[in-house]
């Protein structure tokens, strides 16, 4: 009786999964637009409001990479030395994080799929991307007027500046310049008060920014893993009283330069614009 239990319990998970894959695929055979579309004063609006908080977000985003890339500035006058490398392997010092000598990461690992069958118009991936969102069925009656690569970066756009909504897809598809959208001899849509090159300007401007943020959206986690590693190490460098004398002899301007930056606490760091929130100051003694 236990395992006949076992057994419909996992059929009906089993169902229940089904049924997420495929409720957005049902959705797509209802799909339209309204008819109301953005008028030329709210497009403008939600543009630079959309701009902005991608700005916002893209700065949040780089604090560590920046970080990483001075820690990395800083270290490279001394890790040159000779001398200066003998004492950290004397010290087992010599392991050094990769990112404390070649900077951040910078490169994202390419992905390559086969093409597969559009569903009314709409790529798979994007379905597969969308499952666990409540997704408008109207978002999807603005993707498919995309080409599969335009629909896929909208996708990812929504979920990571968590913008699932019809606005935003229509913005998306307004500013999605021609050369990507299926029909690109279609009319476009004219606003009062935008003119052709207004749109054509705003359309490069916002392709550029998503990408910025898709990048930094991809590594944020990896910068903020290396910055960690980073900061471990300094942390060992700064309590190891050879290797302060060391940097206080030759590199006393990195030496103050590594002690304020762990002085910050870990998870409070900022921009150089931006207020910093300082932990008591550590004292390095040189002996």
């Amino acid at each position: 009786m236990t395992e006949r239990r076992t057994v419909l319990g996992l059929e009906a998970a089993d169902r229940l999964l089904q049924n997420s894959r495929t409720r957005h695929a049902a959705l797509l055979e209802k799909m339209h637009e309204p008819n109301r579309w953005f008028t030329g004063p709210w497009l403008c609006r939600t543009y630079q409001a959309e701009c902005q908080r991608t700005r916002d977000m893209i700065a949040e985003a780089i604090i560590s990479r920046h970080l990483l890339e001075t820690i990395t500035e800083i270290f490279r006058y001394p890790i040159k030395q000779e001398s200066f490398r003998r004492l950290l392997s004397a010290e087992s010092l010599a392991s050094v994080p990769k990112a404390l000598t070649e900077g951040p990461t910078l490169n994202l690992l390419a992905e390559s799929s086969a093409p597969r069958p559009l569903v009314n118009g709409v790529s798979p991936e994007v379905i597969e991307l969308l499952q666990d969102w409540n997704v408008p069925p109207q978002v999807f009656a603005s993707l498919r007027k995309m080409v599969p690569e335009r629909q896929l970066k909208a996708a990812k756009l929504m979920i990571a500046l968590k913008r699932v909504s019809f606005h935003y897809a229509q913005l998306l598809a307004t500013l999605t310049p021609a050369s990507q959208l299926v029909d690109p001899a279609r009319p476009r849509k004219k606003f009062v008060g935008v003119t052709a090159d207004g749109l054509a300007i705003m359309e490069a401007e916002f392709d550029l920014l998503n990408d910025e943020f898709l990048f930094c959206a991809s590594l944020r986690g990896t910068w903020a893993l290396e910055l960690i590693a980073a900061r471990i190490y300094l942390d060992r460098l700064m309590e190891n009283a050879r290797v302060v004398r060391h940097l206080a002899r030759d590199f006393p301007e990195q030496l103050a330069r590594f002690q304020t930056i762990l002085d910050n606490p870990a998870g409070q760091e900022a921009l150089p614009s931006q207020p910093v929130k300082t932990g008591p100051r550590r004292t390095h003694f040189v002996f």
